[in-house]
């Protein structure tokens, strides 16, 4: 059973910043999951809401995209009081 996150909004924004970092790397989710190691189906996982990530699969993921993992928090914090970009 998946556990819930304790911020379900903010869980989605994260996930959602994720999914079109990846789409922004011209990525589908099983060039993704080779770069990580990891099967495609995990990927799939965690961007449907299925599956939540650790922070240090946060952080692979942002870095196999090349994103700042940081900044990339930081955007999605930023957007909780308007949207994000």
């Amino acid at each position: 059973m998946p556990v819930s996150p304790a911020l379900p909004e903010l869980h989605a924004r994260i996930v959602a910043a994720l999914t079109e970092a990846r789409h922004d790397a011209k990525l589908r989710q099983v060039d993704l999951a080779k770069r990580l190691g990891w099967q495609q189906a995990y990927v799939s996982r965690y961007e449907t809401g299925e599956r939540m990530l650790a922070v240090d699969e946060y952080v692979a993921v942002t870095r196999a995209l090349g994103v700042d993992p940081v900044g990339l928090l930081a955007q999605v914090l930023d957007g909780e009081d308007g949207g994000m970009d």
